[in-house]
């Protein structure tokens, strides 16, 4: 077998990379649009809280993405890494990047230098320039994951909070609102092709696999945002107070998974936070094993969660002012997703890799045994061991494996 079989990055994935850029830009744009629509009109006090929010999402993404550009800088400066050309290693390790993270363009640098190498390897094959794009792109989809939780889910919520509240909408909050719900389901869509990539045996994701897990990332989304942006009509100095409680439980979840993602403590406490808030709007799994359980928990609790906020809503609207909107969204809430459910059983049912590659049933978490990792990556002198560990259990050891394992009680190392 060629050595870079396994290594080659398809002409559709460097367009997913492009595509990736360009919402990522999109966004950007329509969250730029909004609050100097804001601004224009004197409605200061939104304009203030949206740029709040987007400031402190590229906060967060900034921070990540300057500990790992640190961690990767010290490890591609150690001898352990021959293979890496002295180009490679003098580029990562340049003051420009410092400077770029502290502009909060650090994100936007990452997806560039994919760009750039990914297009130079697919022309040249250079294998090098294969690795380190590879590497990039799955640091981006995490990094894009973290960016567009902690700011697009929010200012989405914010800006249908303001469309019932006022009962109208306008062009540019309605581009916003269209390009912030497609934002979502994209960043988790290439998160889920990020986790597939990092799979020995893996089937690349299919368009009809591709457009279900769209769909249902859509599906489960709306409803949620939707709902909190109800309650905050009538609510909206307890949604401060909703958050808290919600997230309270989600980090201890974290905690209680025992991540080691990061390489400071420190870090590892804001990581886990981190992950509370993303599961405070989506399912984000974080421990090995079987999660079927899990998720049957999670997305009941978010189920009944969502289900009291829309009853609070209801009860105590404004029958005359939301009569032209209250049965659409008292119908499209639960709709959207018991929808959600059902796409997600049918991917689970016919799209999952575990059965592609015939593994047991278990979910994808976002944390692949060592020895499967290991006969992916042995071949690599450049190994990403963030997603190592957000593909940990992704897909489990075969069950064949697994009955061998428990006749001879021996553990493969």
């Amino acid at each position: 077998m060629a050595p870079d079989d396994d290594l080659r990055l398809p002409l559709l994935d460097l367009i997913f990379i492009f595509l990736g850029l360009i919402t990522f830009l999109l966004d950007v744009g329509t969250d730029a649009w909004v609050v100097a629509s804001f601004f224009l009109a004197g409605d200061y006090f939104w304009a203030g809280t949206t740029l709040s929010l987007l400031l402190s999402g590229s906060l967060v993404v900034q921070l990540f993405s300057w500990c790992w550009a640190a961690g990767d800088q010290e490890k591609f400066q150690d001898h352990s890494y021959p293979e890496l050309s002295p180009a490679l290693k003098s580029e990562l390790g340049a003051g420009a990047r410092r400077l770029f993270h502290g502009l909060q363009l650090g994100f936007l640098l990452r997806y560039v230098t994919a760009l750039e190498l990914g297009f130079r390897a697919y022309k040249k094959g250079n294998n090098m320039d294969l690795q380190y794009t590879i590497y990039l792109v799955s640091d981006i989809s995490m990094l894009r994951l973290f960016e567009i939780i902690f700011e697009s889910a929010p200012q989405l919520t914010l800006m249908l909070y303001i469309i019932l509240l006022r009962n109208q909408v306008e062009l540019h909050q309605y581009f916003s609102i269209v390009a912030s719900f497609l934002s979502i389901a994209w960043a988790l869509l290439d998160f889920q092709k990020s986790l597939r990539r990092s799979l020995p045996d893996k089937k690349h994701l299919g368009f009809v696999a591709q457009a279900s897990y769209f769909m249902l990332s859509l599906l489960f989304i709306y409803p949620r945002i939707l709902s909190i942006a109800l309650f905050a009509t009538i609510f909206k100095y307890y949604v401060l107070l909703h958050f808290a409680l919600i997230c309270l439980p989600m980090f201890i979840w974290a905690w209680r998974q025992g991540t080691h993602f990061m390489s400071k403590w420190s870090e590892e406490i804001f990581y886990r936070g981190t992950v509370a808030v993303i599961l405070y709007f989506t399912w984000l799994n974080v421990a090995e094993g079987r999660t079927i359980v899990r998720q049957l928990i999670y997305h009941s609790f978010m189920a009944v969660d969502c289900g009291i906020l829309v009853g609070f809503w209801w009860f105590y609207r404004d029958p005359v002012s939301t009569a032209s909107y209250t049965l659409p969204l008292l119908i499209a809430v639960p709709s959207s997703y018991l929808l959600g459910v059902i796409m997600k059983c049918v991917y689970y049912k016919y799209f999952h890799p575990t059965v592609a590659v015939e593994y047991s049933l278990t979910d994808e978490t976002d944390s692949l045994q060592e020895d499967v990792f290991r006969s992916n990556c042995e071949s690599r002198p450049l190994i990403n061991e963030r997603m190592k560990i957000l593909t940990n259990s992704f897909c489990p050891p075969k069950p064949e494996e697994n009955k061998h394992q428990s006749d001879t009680g021996e553990t493969k190392i």
